[in-house]
């Protein structure tokens, strides 16, 4: 196990590198820069002097280095859209709305999505098949910001229960934690079907049922816990990705998280904040991944064996 530890590291650590390059790169690829001044432009000489003072005069391999040796000691810079403030104090006030929205749909979906699967995979080929197959197929392949659309026009406008925006006040959470529900949902909708109806399928289940055990004991003690692997598959990085903001929810809702923040960064050339935003939506996929492939460890030993049988 623990060599199976170090390699997600290394290989952690690795994907962090190649990703933090290429987002440094893309970033100073885009045509204009944050002090051009846009309709009003700054005098050449200021304009200069700004750039000295956040080191953007340097070569970009220069700023690269400097830029990782401040966040490897936890300093990601000062945001230009707000000097007197540091990048993360930035952050950390948009990560509240973000994570409590996204995490509430998170773990509200997931939820309903598998009871769904389940119920899915039990009654196959029955009108509850269909249906949860018609509402996994409809949450994938809606975008979000339709489904977000839609929510507002029907219970704001329509029957105007609630309102179409704000952050404060928990009723105006009801709205975007819904939209923000849809794709869970209909994920481990999907997920869970399949794969309760592979491990249906298996000979050892045939084996339980002759042995005389009762099909709610098959179900949920042996055919749940071997269908569990896709499950847990899904669930951190989808955690993690929802959780810290979807740009459509939050610019739909008027949320102040971290989607907003991502989106004003890139419109504003704001580089420290663009670069800190991405590294760390990297650095917690990454590690969404290693304890999911821990678990996966765990619950089948055969993946941290290499796929032999132990």
């Amino acid at each position: 196990m623990t060599r199976f530890i170090l390699q997600r590291l290394l290989s952690v650590a690795t994907t962090f590198f190649i990703v933090s390059v290429i987002i440094f790169l893309m970033m100073h690829s885009i045509p204009g820069g944050p002090f051009d001044g846009g309709e009003m432009p700054l005098p050449p000489a200021v304009r200069e002097r700004i750039m000295a003072q956040y080191g953007l005069d340097q070569p970009l391999y220069v700023q690269y280095f400097k830029y990782m040796g401040g966040v490897l000691q936890g300093d990601f810079g000062v945001p230009f859209q707000a000097p007197g403030q540091t990048v993360v104090s930035l952050l950390s006030q948009a990560w509240i709305p973000s994570l409590v929205l996204g995490g509430l749909g998170v773990l509200i979906g997931a939820p309903l999505g598998i009871l769904l699967g389940i119920a899915a995979a039990l009654n196959r080929n029955t009108w509850i098949d269909y249906l949860a197959s018609a509402v996994a197929t409809l949450g994938l392949t809606i975008p979000v910001f339709v489904t977000s659309m839609i929510l507002i026009l029907v219970f704001a406008v329509w029957l105007n229960w609630l309102p179409s925006s704000g952050w404060p006040e928990p009723h105006k959470w009801i709205l975007p934690i819904t939209a923000y529900a849809t794709i869970p949902l209909a994920t481990y909708a999907r997920y869970t079907r399949s794969a309760m109806l592979d491990t249906l399928n298996k000979p050892f289940v045939t084996v339980l049922r002759a042995k005389g055990l009762s099909e709610g004991r098959i179900v949920y003690t042996h055919v749940l816990r071997n269908s569990s692997i896709p499950m847990v598959t899904v669930f951190l990085p989808m955690f993690i990705g929802t959780a810290t903001g979807s740009i459509f929810v939050e610019s739909m809702f008027r949320v102040p998280g971290l989607g907003l923040f991502f989106v004003s960064s890139i419109r504003t050339r704001d580089y420290p904040t663009e670069m800190a935003l991405m590294l760390m939506l990297t650095l917690m996929f990454c590690v969404a991944y290693i304890i999911s492939d821990i678990l996966y460890a765990m619950l089948n030993p055969r993946i941290r064996n290499g796929g032999r049988s132990t």
